[in-house]
């Protein structure tokens, strides 16, 4: 019986080949596993929390470029990254808390932030200092935080009366400015 070879079977011969070749090849590279599915991440708030701790260890080093990658998309835009940088090379900042959740409405997420600032701008060393005296200041801020796609952008810095004036339907939840800033 004579059997002639139709388009098809010879395609899916050809097929077949393609895929073992491969494999008996031993100067081909090693097979690649498939992608792993990427996990959606949630807004938690323990992602913002580790979010915010993490731009205050870039600052506290003086990697501005590291804060800025944690900026909001509309912050980035408003202040490109030359201005930002030059900015922010007038702050030292020591010893930030990321301390607690203040609030979280809809997207965005309120921690509550302490520690010590400096300014470091050229005129402020010009300053004269009697002993014992420092420029250096205990600061508290009230970070609003936004999620954007799968993570926590930085949308800006609030003062706690700022914050209780912005924001009166979360008073409740939030420190009054005169409340001290326990130390951890």
């Amino acid at each position: 019986m004579k059997r002639t070879l139709d388009t098809a079977r010879l395609a899916l011969l050809a097929l077949g080949l393609g895929i073992l070749a491969p494999a008996c090849d031993k100067d081909a590279p090693p097979a690649q596993p498939a992608p792993a599915p990427a996990v959606k991440r949630e807004p938690t708030q323990a992602a913002a929390l580790e979010r915010s701790r993490q731009f205050w260890a870039s600052a506290e080093k003086g990697d501005w470029i590291a804060t800025y990658d944690l900026l909001a998309p509309e912050l980035q835009r408003e202040q490109p990254a030359a201005v930002y940088l030059d900015r922010k090379k007038n702050h030292i900042y020591k010893n930030m808390r990321v301390l607690e959740v203040v609030a979280q409405k809809d997207e965005q997420i309120f921690l509550r932030v302490a520690g010590q600032w400096t300014p470091n701008h050229p005129k402020v060393r010009e300053v004269k200092l009697e002993p014992g005296q420092t420029l250096t200041q205990d600061i508290e801020m009230i970070e609003v935080w936004r999620w954007v796609g799968d993570q926590w952008c930085l949308l800006r810095p609030l003062r706690p009366e700022e914050f209780l004036e912005q924001y009166p339907d979360l008073q409740s939840k939030a420190p009054t400015p005169s409340q001290p800033v326990p130390a951890k």
